[in-house]
């Protein structure tokens, strides 16, 4: 089932290269070594928004990760740190790169 849902990302993000749309992972609940728990499949970034995974760490070990388009730029590559804990943003610009 994961392969026939990537096979269609995939066929979605060759049909819209062209037309300059910008592709991104969307995962609303990610955990290492278990994957994407709470699974959209992908949105399609407007112009001037990028693709952006955010962590979350907590006494050193990464807990969970969240993955999806920016609203804007202001939210890319941010780092809060807390009395134990650091939320991370990164944001990239190339199709399916938050993985």
């Amino acid at each position: 089932m994961r392969g026939i849902a990537f096979g269609g990302v995939f066929i979605l993000f060759w049909l819209l290269r062209d037309a300059g749309c910008l592709i991104c992972r969307y995962c609303n609940l990610s955990v290492p070594f278990h994957g994407c728990l709470l699974d959209f499949g992908t949105c399609i970034a407007k112009p001037g928004q990028h693709c952006i995974k955010e962590v979350h760490i907590k006494g050193g070990i990464q807990w969970y990760s969240v993955k999806g388009c920016t609203e804007n730029t202001t939210v890319c590559f941010k780092r809060v740190m807390k009395s134990s804990e650091i939320h991370t943003t990164h944001c990239c610009h190339r199709p399916l790169c938050n993985f």
